[in-house]
């Protein structure tokens, strides 16, 4: 068996199969980080609240007639969202629960401020952009006092001793900022409910996040990974929660998408300008 293995020929057969053997953690490991980066991001938007504090009346709130949108993307959607609702029941959620069961409170809270704090560069060139010096030099500040004093950002002393509160901005601000509108209403593999305009400055803020650049591989990846487990596993929960309360989960979580944009026009002069594109 050994000079049979060992032939030229086997050798060509058996090197995919090692490359893909080697390969296939890395690949897992991307689609934890760009799963969890879209799934945070979207929950957050919507201000999903925790799910011991879910009543009917929330529940339904954002419910509202599917005649009042134009999804064109829906038969696309709803297939994409579909593969997203079996890889975050059975892959992204247990793996968030198991992370909140073993990692105590403080924790959980120090991991938070850590990756916080590294991400600082991305809050201070999209405030740059958006012609905001004051606070970037504030964001500057909580950097460097968190750093240093706060223990490589454990702590966050710049708020608790000097009152410099965290004013996070992205990509997607500074497009909004210059007048970009929302786009058409999509949903991503893994990322999950989207627009144009945020998929966008996803994209630009992973660019401008300190991680990929002063670690190497598969180190990035894995930090990456963390950092965005850590983001939405306290509201992992919720995601099961409001889906088992819905009749369609497809429309739930899209006018759930759209009900945080709408909630967001109402702080902004511009609204008419800003809103999903309907048709």
């Amino acid at each position: 068996m050994r000079l049979v293995d060992d032939t030229p020929l086997a050798r060509a057969l058996n090197a995919p199969l090692k490359a893909c053997r080697g390969r296939l953690p890395r690949m897992l490991l991307a689609l934890l980080v760009v799963s969890a980066m879209g799934f945070s991001q979207w929950l957050y938007a919507a201000d999903t609240v925790p799910s011991k504090h879910l009543s009917d009346d929330e529940i339904t709130v954002v419910s509202y007639d599917e005649s009042d949108y134009n999804d064109p993307l829906m038969g696309f959607n709803r297939a994409i969202f579909a593969f997203n609702d079996v890889s975050y029941r059975y892959a992204l959620i247990p793996i968030a629960k198991g992370y909140r069961y073993i990692t105590p409170d403080p924790v959980e809270t120090g991991i938070s401020n850590i990756f916080a704090n590294i991400k600082a560069p991305i809050h201070i060139f999209n405030h740059l952009l958006q012609w905001q010096p004051s606070k970037a030099g504030t964001t500057t500040a909580r950097f460097v006092i968190n750093t240093t004093i706060g223990v490589a950002g454990i702590f966050d002393p710049a708020k608790a001793w000097f009152s410099l509160d965290k004013d996070e901005t992205g990509f997607s601000d500074t497009l909004a900022e210059y007048g970009s509108g929302y786009g058409v209403y999509i949903v991503l593999p893994f990322v999950g409910p989207a627009d144009l305009r945020s998929g966008t400055g996803i994209v630009a803020d992973y660019f401008l996040n300190p991680i990929p650049y002063i670690t190497e591989q598969p180190d990035s990846s894995y930090i990456m990974a963390g950092d965005k487990l850590q983001a939405f596993a306290p509201q992992a929960e919720s995601y099961e929660t409001l889906r088992a309360k819905s009749n369609d989960p497809y429309l739930f979580f899209r006018n759930m998408y759209l009900q945080g944009i709408l909630r967001d026009q109402q702080y902004q002069p511009s609204a008419d300008n800003n809103k999903p594109d309907n048709k």
